[in-house]
C-alpha cells in the first residue's frame, strides 16, 4: 500500500479554517492588511442608506501579484477600535498608510451601474505600520447554483461558484463569487446547489476585458473581484473529519 504523501499547507489551511468557522460561531470572517490607495467618505452604498467610508486596499500575493481590495466600514468603527478616542478618519487615514482590519465578506448590487460591488464589511479597522501582510477569508455557506467547470487554455482546471451567506446590512443573503483551482476545482464541480461549503481563501482582484459590441469589437477594461479558494469542503465532509 502506497503511503500517502504529507500535505503540510493543505493541513494548516485545515487547522485555520476549523478555528475561524468553529462551533459555527463565525460563518464568514475576513482578516486583512493592506496599503491604503483610496477613501471617501459616503453615504449610501448601492442606493442603502450607510453613514461610513469606503476605502481600496492594495494586498501582495506571494507570486507578488497585487490585489485591490474595496473595504467599507461605518463612521463609528474606528473609534471602537481606538478605545472610543474620537478622531478624523481621513486625516488618520492617509493614502500609503498600512490598515489592520477584520470583517466579514458581502456583496450588493449596484442597480444603477448593474455591477456587482464585492466588498469587507469591516468591524474593526485600524492604522498598523508593522503588522504582516494579510488577506484570509473563512466561509461557511450555501452554493446558489450549479458549479461550472472549465478549464484554460494553458491548461489549468477551475470551478466557479456562488456561496450565498448572510446580508450583513439586509438582514437578507448576498452571494459571493468564488473560484477554485486544479483538485480543489475537481471536486467542487461534482457538488450541487443547496449543498453547504466551508472554503478558505483570499479576496482577488483580477482584470478582464468586456465585449460591449460584438460587432464593432468595442471593449472595456473592468476588474472582477471575488474569493480565491485555497482550501473547500462540503460540511458533511467536514463533520466525517471530527
Amino acid at each position: 500500500m502506497t503511503k500517502k504523501k504529507p500535505d503540510f499547507l493543505r493541513d494548516l489551511d485545515t487547522a485555520i479554517m476549523d478555528e475561524l468557522t468553529g462551533g459555527g460561531i463565525k460563518g464568514n470572517a475576513a482578516g486583512l492588511v493592506g496599503t491604503l490607495t483610496q477613501i471617501k467618505e459616503i453615504k449610501q452604498l448601492c442606493g442603502l442608506p450607510f453613514c461610513g467610508y469606503m476605502a481600496k486596499l492594495e494586498t501582495v500575493r506571494p507570486s507578488g501579484v497585487p490585489d485591490e481590495v474595496t473595504v467599507v466600514f461605518a463612521e463609528d468603527v474606528p473609534y471602537r477600535a481606538c478605545n472610543g478616542i474620537e478622531f478624523d478618519v481621513m486625516q488618520e487615514f492617509v493614502e500609503g498608510s498600512r490598515l489592520l482590519l477584520t470583517g466579514k465578506v458581502q456583496t450588493l448590487k449596484d442597480f444603477q451601474s448593474g455591477r456587482l460591488l464585492v466588498y469587507i464589511l469591516a468591524d474593526f479597522v485600524a492604522v498598523s505600520e508593522k503588522a504582516v501582510e494579510q488577506d484570509e477569508a473563512a466561509v461557511r455557506g450555501v452554493i446558489a447554483n450549479k458549479p461550472t467547470y472549465r478549464e484554460t487554455p494553458r491548461g489549468k482546471r477551475i470551478t466557479d461558484i456562488t456561496v450565498k451567506v448572510r446580508n450583513e446590512l439586509t438582514g437578507g443573503s448576498c452571494f459571493l463569487p468564488c473560484i477554485c483551482w486544479q483538485e480543489q476545482a475537481d471536486e467542487a464541480a461534482q457538488w450541487q446547489q443547496g449543498d453547504t461549503v466551508e472554503l478558505l481563501g483570499r479576496y482577488q482582484s483580477r482584470q478582464y476585458e468586456k465585449v460591449l459590441d460584438a460587432a464593432t469589437g468595442e471593449r472595456e477594461q473592468r476588474t472582477a473581484y471575488e474569493v480565491s479558494v485555497r482550501l473547500i469542503r462540503r460540511k458533511e465532509e467536514a463533520e466525517n473529519e471530527c
